[in-house]
This record gives C-alpha cells, sequence and structure tokens, in this order.
C-alpha cells in the first residue's frame, strides 16, 4: 500500500510546481518595471564633461580643446559612453524607463540602440523639447509599450522670491526639461510625467526655483488626479526625502489628494533601507531622483504589490547617480 501513497505524494508535488510556475507567470503578465536614471550628460555637446572636463571647453588647455574639436573624436567619446549608460539600462530591465540628463532625438536614438544590441529592445522612443542651452540636457523616455498623446513640454510659469524678505526679488520660472506621456499597459492608462527640475548649487534662490517648477508639475497633474487617472511623476527632482520641493510637487502642503513616496521604507525590502539614496555629493548620500504615485495606481495594484529599489552600476563612465526602480504587480 506504500507505493500508492508515494506515487500520489509525488503528483501532488508536481501538481503544486505547476500551479506555483502558473501563478508566477500570472503575476508576471500582470507586472509593470518603472525606473528613473540619470545619465550624467550624455548629450553630445557636452559629453566632454563625463571624462572630466569643465563644462567649457574653452576653459581647458588648447591641446585638449584641439583633441576634442578634432574630426569624429567627439562622436567616438559619446559612442563609449552610450555604450556604457546602455549596459546600465540593461541591467534594470525596466518596460518604461525615464532618462535625465540625455541628449536630443539623435543622441537618445543611438542611446537605444546601444540597448537593443545587448538584447533589451524599446521599440517607442520620446524626447522632451528642451529651453536649456547651457547644458544641452533634455529627459527622455524608452518604452515597449506604444507612447500616445505625447506632451513635449510642461508649459507654465510661476513666480518666486529671490530673497525671502523681499517681495522686490520676485520673480518666475518655467521647466526647461520636462514631458508627459502615456501608455497602456496590461489594461491600464498611464500617465508618466518625466521632469528634471533646477539643481541645488544654486543657494536659496535656487531652492525657491526649484519649488515654484514642482508647483507647474502639481498643476498640471492634479486634474488628471482627481480624475482617478494612473498618474506617475518621475525624474531628477534635485531635493531629498521630505524636503520643500517633495512636499509641493506630491502636494502634501496642499488640501488635495497627494502622491505616494516610493522612498518610503514599506516600499523598500528591510535589509535595503540603506539603499535608498541615488546621488551622493561631498560624501552625502541622498535620494534626489523620485518615481511618485498617484494613490490610483496603489488601489490598481495587488496588496503589497508596490515594490522599489535602487541599483549600484558601479560604472562612473555611465552615471554619478543611482537608478531607482519601482515595480508594480497588478491587480487582475
Amino acid at each position: 500500500m506504500r507505493k500508492p501513497i508515494r506515487k500520489l505524494s509525488i503528483y501532488l508535488l508536481i501538481f503544486s510546481i505547476l500551479l506555483f510556475q502558473l501563478a508566477t507567470i500570472a503575476s508576471a503578465d500582470n507586472t509593470i518595471r518603472i525606473a528613473t536614471f540619470n545619465c550624467e550628460f550624455l548629450t553630445r555637446p557636452k559629453v566632454h564633461i563625463k571624462f572630466g572636463l569643465n563644462i567649457n571647453l574653452n576653459s581647458e588647455p588648447a591641446s585638449v580643446r584641439n583633441q576634442w574639436n578634432q574630426p569624429g573624436f567627439r562622436d567616438q567619446k559619446f559612442n563609449e559612453a552610450a555604450k556604457a549608460v546602455a549596459h546600465v539600462i540593461h541591467s534594470i530591465g525596466a518596460d518604461v524607463i525615464a532618462l535625465v540628463e540625455v541628449g536630443d532625438d539623435t543622441d537618445v536614438s543611438e542611446l537605444n540602440a546601444e540597448t537593443r544590441s545587448l538584447g533589451l529592445d524599446y521599440p517607442h522612443m520620446a524626447v522632451c523639447d528642451s529651453a536649456d542651452k547651457t547644458t544641452n540636457q533634455y529627459v527622455a523616455v524608452l518604452s515597449k509599450f506604444p507612447l500616445t498623446d505625447v506632451k513635449r513640454t510642461i508649459d507654465g510659469r510661476e513666480g518666486y522670491l529671490k530673497e525671502p524678505d523681499d517681495p522686490e526679488t520676485e520673480d518666475d520660472s518655467g521647466i526647461s526639461k520636462g514631458m508627459r506621456v502615456k501608455f497602456t499597459a496590461h489594461g491600464k492608462e498611464f500617465l508618466l510625467y518625466v521632469v528634471h527640475l533646477s539643481s541645488e548649487r544654486g543657494g536659496y534662490e535656487q531652492d525657491q526655483q526649484r519649488i515654484s517648477q514642482a508647483s507647474i508639475v502639481r498643476r498640471h497633474y492634479l486634474p488628471e488626479v482627481k480624475a482617478g487617472k494612473l498618474v506617475i511623476v518621475a525624474g531628477d527632482l534635485n531635493d531629498h526625502r521630505g524636503q520643500p520641493t517633495l512636499l509641493r510637487i506630491r502636494g502634501l502642503d496642499d488640501i488635495h489628494e497627494d502622491l505616494i513616496q516610493t522612498g518610503h521604507t514599506q516600499y523598500f525590502d528591510k535589509d535595503k533601507l540603506d539603499t535608498r539614496w541615488t546621488y551622493q555629493f561631498e560624501g552625502v548620500r541622498q535620494q534626489i531622483d523620485h518615481i511618485l504615485l498617484s494613490y490610483s495606481i496603489k488601489d490598481a495594484c495587488k496588496r503589497g504589490g508596490i515594490k522599489a529599489w535602487t541599483v549600484e552600476h558601479g560604472n562612473s563612465l555611465a552615471s554619478d547617480h543611482r537608478p531607482l526602480i519601482v515595480e508594480m504587480r497588478l491587480r487582475e
């Protein structure tokens, strides 16, 4: 009598394994992985910065200028840098990735081709209309899903005070590097905003400018959140969790519905909480690259279905930033 029991146990084990595999496949079919990555000056006119040179090449010695001005040399160095960035993008394996500090359509197409050569294909691509003529930086999206209703700018102006106690110092700002795209994944439509906000290096005045830019983003996506749409804001926001820029862009300083901070401890594995940083400046590690989600997305996910992590790529030529990845397991 023992042999039939043993056979039954084996059959039950096989059946359990098959059920587990089917469940895993079903889960994967309803999973979407979003990432954001600052590619650090992967823009052809300024790619020399990746190789340790000043943003203004004219400040370098004549021998360096002559080398970079040789026909084909800059293209060669850009290709070298694009290969390094492509390897990081390939390691992320995102379905949709928001790229910051990249070049124009030509540059991003070359980066996409390098990524494709590694076996990761993004058939859909969009690049913003950049107003930043100093850095020649753009933001872009690479996607496995078709991108529709692409808005290559985030329009609008917002005022701010350069000096907190002097109303005569009022100025205003727009967003020089921002865009919005729509894509549909697993039967659900998502709206993705990709932005690169003003740097932290300009002190108080630039801090206020960055908050004003966050207000513009908030103004754009808020009607969509109120309508119950699935909204994502991603990119380099140049401020870390809990700071005024993040409070403003998420909506924690107004009465309307907020965005979720995926950098929160609840979305990271407990043994990975010290890895939540994406940039290190003068020895200080902080998360300045963010992926923010509407509550409608959380409602569309399974319980505990949002998970975040960063990647330590260890490639200084690729970037001085670490990518942030968010994976969402959607309900059936």
